[in-house]
């Protein structure tokens, strides 16, 4: 398994698929960016991780370079990418290895969401997103398997003739909790910290809350913040004084995230109603049932018909911010309907939304995988 991008603790990647993996036998060789916290060398059987220091954006074909020659020297059997700027990596070593299975994990719609990034000059964005969709579309019909972490992104696939499974993001088991919440009534969101995630409006609600008397509400932040993030978001928590409602605790291992989540009342996820989220499931509404959280989340129409049919929280437009605050206000005041909601969550997560499934599906996959290619070869020759 490949990454580039994300450090080989990602909750996905390690503790999901990586790990039920090499818990069902297979032996499981995982490349991927360091962390704060170093892999503890055999502590699970059968998985092996090496990690390589990010370093600047320059630095990044160095690591594809390394990450091709280490799979080329491999003696697996298949090969399991989870960046789309891996995927010149994949072609190029299924050229070299023809028998080898590669699979190509899709955590994201990657071109589309190139559209959206304000780091990248506004002129380039639409050229720079149809030039990587024809790029992507010339590279997936390469590969042997490609998995969807969203069920929403194979609609734009469906001229790619390969075969495709969806396996959703959602948590793996953990078990029900009660432990006593923070003295503070605490919003809490895990995740990235960007702008289009809803930081500033979160900022904002907290302000809001105390400017209406709730003077000892908590927003606790978990995740990662790029550096010019960061300083915005220091600076107007200064600028409103903040200092004490607000706690940013960074990246963490997973496995800590739950201690977190049961201190806290309210789960957020306040994104930005953009392509790129409209019609994904944030992975964080399916973390909130299984924690027992009621949530409050944007109303984007797709989160807002799964939190009304599961009864597990409240929607609000995240771009009108009194919104958001009076639906805050609402939770705050109400301790029967939080009640109500985490009950309701934690059973949504026990019967449906949890890891088990998913696991079964990827476990499937891999044991397909060499039917299915040679099926796919085989209808190949007839139709030559």
């Amino acid at each position: 398994m490949f990454s580039s991008v994300h450090v080989w603790s990602d909750t996905r990647i390690f503790f999901k698929e990586a790990h039920t993996l090499a818990t069902n036998g297979f032996e499981v060789d995982f490349y991927a960016i360091a962390g704060q916290v170093a892999y503890e060398a055999g502590s699970i059987p059968n998985l092996q991780v090496t990690t390589f220091t990010k370093g600047g954006k320059w630095s990044r074909p160095k690591i594809w370079h390394e990450l091709y020659k280490r799979a080329l020297a491999s003696d697996a059997q298949y090969y399991h990418f989870h960046d789309f700027e891996l995927l010149p990596v994949a072609v190029r070593l299924k050229k070299k290895k023809p028998n080898a299975r590669i699979i190509y994990d899709m955590h994201e719609n990657f071109p589309a969401m190139i559209r959206t990034k304000d780091w990248i000059p506004s002129l380039l964005r639409q050229p720079l997103s149809t030039y990587l969709a024809k790029k992507e579309r010339s590279y997936l019909p390469q590969c042997d398997h490609l998995i969807f972490a969203e069920s929403s992104y194979k609609e734009h696939y469906t001229t790619i003739d390969i075969p495709k499974t969806d396996i959703l993001n959602l948590p793996t088991w953990q078990p029900a909790r009660n432990g006593d919440k923070n003295a503070k009534f605490t919003f809490i969101y895990v995740g990235d910290i960007i702008q289009d995630r809803g930081v500033f409006e979160m900022l904002a609600l907290i302000r809001q809350l105390k400017q209406r008397g709730h003077e000892t509400v908590q927003l606790k932040l978990i995740g990662p913040m790029q550096p010019r993030v960061e300083e915005e978001v220091m600076a107007r928590i200064a600028e409103h004084n903040l200092e004490n409602n607000i706690e940013w605790l960074g990246r963490i291992p997973y496995t800590e995230i739950w201690k977190h989540y049961e201190s806290s009342h309210v789960g957020l996820c306040l994104l930005h109603p953009i392509p790129n989220y409209m019609h994904s499931l944030a992975t964080k509404l399916f973390e909130y049932m299984a924690a027992g959280l009621p949530i409050l989340a944007t109303d984007i129409p797709d989160w807002q018909e799964l939190l009304d049919s599961t009864q597990t929280g409240l929607t609000a437009n995240v771009l009108d911010i009194d919104d958001v605050v009076n639906k805050a206000e609402q939770l705050i005041a109400h301790h029967e309907l939080r009640d109500l909601f985490a009950k309701n969550g934690r059973q949504a997560f026990e019967t449906t939304y949890n890891w088990t499934t998913e696991e079964t599906k990827l476990i499937d996959l891999y044991k397909n995988l060499n039917k299915e290619s040679r099926r796919y070869a085989s209808d190949e020759n007839i139709n030559e």
